[in-house]
């Protein structure tokens, strides 16, 4: 070996030494396959910049054609060897879409070259390279007489003797511990024809006094479906399918019937104190038999491991193996701190109620965690969410700009923090659906949610959403169907889908039957129009029934309100009162802050029917830029054809058209 070679790298309790091919810990040597070794040293001699999987790779297996999943198993035997726990990036750290970085603070302590065999100095060493078993005996004394160096190689001979008969035993069992390990890195793939288990984890009901622990048992469940969503061969139903069950007496086949599970995880929980009760049973909801059941008796402080227990028996019931990268997620813990963690289920049972209130005390919650645990990932993906839920949802016009921006900057401090936290993605498709109309990044966020929890249905709606605005129908009506088989119960969204394809495609009586069902579904505000209603009436001709929904819909502020008076200036100046229709569109641009897309369409429209075509261009224009490109719609609809013979309409349908087909081609719709 050439002198130059030797590099020796310490970092925490760790020593590399590079020509010896060792890692030791606090002296003693740590076992390691001999791949395993490289991957740790590429990471260490990068400094900590990021090295790509390509570069790993290549580095690793130079001259082989190997698959990816060898080098997530050789990252996942480091982080095992390393100690680092799930949830912590002490040493390694995943750069989504990129690789791997080192990101401990290393230090180099020379470079010379490696232990030398010189006179009495004598080193027995023997390595079992495919079991990574080595066995080191202790050094031979200081160099003496003649004698002495007899004795030391007779000493070292009898040790290497012995050294082989324990390593027999030692590859033995390192064999057969590999390949259990391999067995549970490579879960069994699901048979051509075979069902996926489907599960709901029921809100747990709340023992002995009610009142200040009754979160605890929505919040116990949300924790156990955030973790068993990990596992890609279950199909869990998501929270916002099971909340509804809280506090109530189901019966098993309601839940069965509704929600279309083979089997149901329930359960109580009390607490006292610093001890908690947790009893839970896992049933087939087919035939009503018990899979598994539990108690545990604990400690507060010992919740996450009641947690961890009761996702590996599941998983163990429902005969489904876990990988290397799914365990990873499973049993990953945020926080050791059990008082951050009991404010954290208040603040996402508080979430889960879907109501002003309820997101107020949700954010006072999430902040209530940080102040002690600031780098507590899904506090911040918590705090995101309750803020895009009053962005949406509940916040005056003059607050909906800071709660789109803060959900915004919570979540993207979440992916800071977890770059694969699937809740902050979520939050981030929300806020670009509901608050960006950036459509292209809906989409994204969206996929990479899904990516990373497969069992969230809200995300699936996100993305139709986005398709319909884009007017890529079909794509619209696959994301509803997916969140229907996710939570069967979402109808409404769903029909809401289904309605806007039937409407953007002419079929004008069948998105009013469909729009009819959905609002006896929904409690309305007295006095409220359903927009998407009126639309459905005025196309489909039933035209005073339109205006008179919105003439006699209570006054609104913001963006409804001026969407309203857009919409009905449009429908009036179609019927030729034209002066009427000019004085509420007067009313309408006055105030710029107000309009978003569909506004600034019923706009341009409007402008079309009073023989203004500069002005009508302008206005479809800021409507696509601001986010509503729909092609298939401005071909359609009919309150434009007073604009279809001028040039400058002519090219800009050409120019939306093209987008449109390159949008097409993008996201894979004929």
């Amino acid at each position: 070996m050439d002198v130059e070679t030797r590099r020796i790298y310490e970092f925490g309790h760790f020593r590399i030494d590079s020509a010896n091919r060792r890692l030791l810990r606090d002296g003693e040597i740590v076992p390691l396959k001999s791949k395993v070794f490289d991957t740790l040293l590429v990471l260490v001699e990068t400094g900590g910049e990021t090295v790509t999987k390509d570069q790993l790779m290549q580095a690793i297996w130079p001259d082989t054609m190997v698959e990816e999943n060898n080098l997530t198993q050789n990252i996942y035997a480091l982080r095992k060897v390393l100690g680092e726990r799930p949830g912590e990036h002490r040493y390694i750290v995943t750069v989504p879409g990129q690789g791997y970085r080192f990101v401990a603070s290393v230090r180099q302590v020379s470079t010379g070259p490696p232990d030398l065999v010189i006179g009495t100095h004598t080193r027995s060493r023997l390595i079992a390279e495919e079991t990574s078993t080595q066995f080191e005996p202790e050094a031979s004394p200081e160099p003496g007489p003649a004698p002495a160096v007899h004795q030391n190689w007779k000493r070292a001979s009898s040790l290497t003797q012995r050294a082989l008969w324990i390593s027999a035993f030692a590859i033995a069992a390192v064999l057969a511990g590999l390949y259990f390990l391999w067995d549970a890195m490579h879960p069994r793939p699901v048979k051509q024809g075979e069902s996926i288990p489907t599960i709901a984890v029921l809100p747990f009901k709340t023992l002995g006094e009610a009142g200040d622990t009754e979160y605890l048992g929505l919040g116990m469940a949300d924790a156990l479906i955030t973790k068993l969503s990990n596992v890609k061969q279950i199909i869990v139903r998501p929270t916002s399918a099971v909340r509804k069950y809280a506090g109530s007496d189901f019966g098993l086949g309601v839940v069965a019937s509704e929600l279309k599970v083979d089997s149901a995880l329930e359960g109580t929980v009390q607490r006292s104190g610093e001890q908690i009760r947790v009893t839970v049973q896992l049933v087939n909801t087919r035939d009503g038999t018990s899979l598994w059941a539990g108690r545990f008796d604990e400690k507060f402080t010992d919740i996450f491991t009641v947690q961890d227990t009761i996702a590996e028996k599941v998983t163990s019931a429902l005969k489904v193996q876990i990988s290397a990268a799914e365990r990873e997620r499973v049993y990953r813990r945020y926080t050791s701190n059990a008082e951050a963690y009991d404010l954290y289920l208040r603040g996402r049972s508080q979430t889960l109620r879907y109501s002003r209130d309820g997101q107020l005390a949700a954010v006072e919650a999430f902040e209530s965690v940080l102040k002690l645990q600031p780098d507590y990932a899904p506090a911040h993906a918590g705090l995101a969410t309750a803020s895009a839920i009053m962005r949406i949802n509940y916040a005056p016009e003059g607050e909906a700009k800071y709660w789109a921006e803060r959900a915004m900057r919570e979540a993207k401090r979440a992916l800071e923090l977890d770059p694969d936290l699937a809740e902050a993605h979520e939050s981030l498709a929300a806020v670009y659906r509901f608050s960006e109309f950036d459509w292209e990044r809906t989409i994204e966020e969206s996929h990479r949610t899904l990516e990373l929890n497969p069992s969230l249905d809200l995300p699936h709606y996100y993305r139709a959403v986005a398709y319909e605005h884009l007017g890529l129908f079909d794509l619209a009506e696959q994301d509803a169907r997916a969140g229907m088989e996710i939570a069967p119960e979402g109808k409404d969204r769903a029909l809401r889908t289904r309605y806007m394809v039937a409407f953007y495609s002419g079929r004008y009586q069948e998105a009013v039957a469909l729009l009819e069902e959905l609002d006896r579904k929904r409690e309305r505000e007295p006095g409220l129009a359903n927009t998407d209603l009126v639309y459905a009436y005025f196309y489909a001709g039933e035209r005073d029934q339109a205006e008179q929904l919105l003439a006699n819909s209570r006054e609104l502020e913001g963006q409804i309100k001026q969407l309203h008076h857009a919409m009905l200036a449009s429908f009036i100046a179609a019927r030729g009162d034209k002066a009427r229709a000019a004085e509420l569109l007067r009313g309408v641009v006055a105030r710029p802050d107000e309009i978003f897309h569909h506004t600034a369409y019923s706009i341009g429209v409007t402008y079309g029917q009073l023989g203004r075509r500069a002005d009508a261009i302008k206005w479809l224009i800021r409507a696509v830029e601001s986010g509503y490109p729909c092609y298939p719609w401005y071909e359609r609809d009919p309150l434009l054809d007073p604009l279809r013979g001028e040039p400058e309409f002519q090219l800009f349908m050409k120019n939306l058209r093209a987008s449109w087909e390159a949008t097409k081609m993008r996201y894979g719709q004929k």
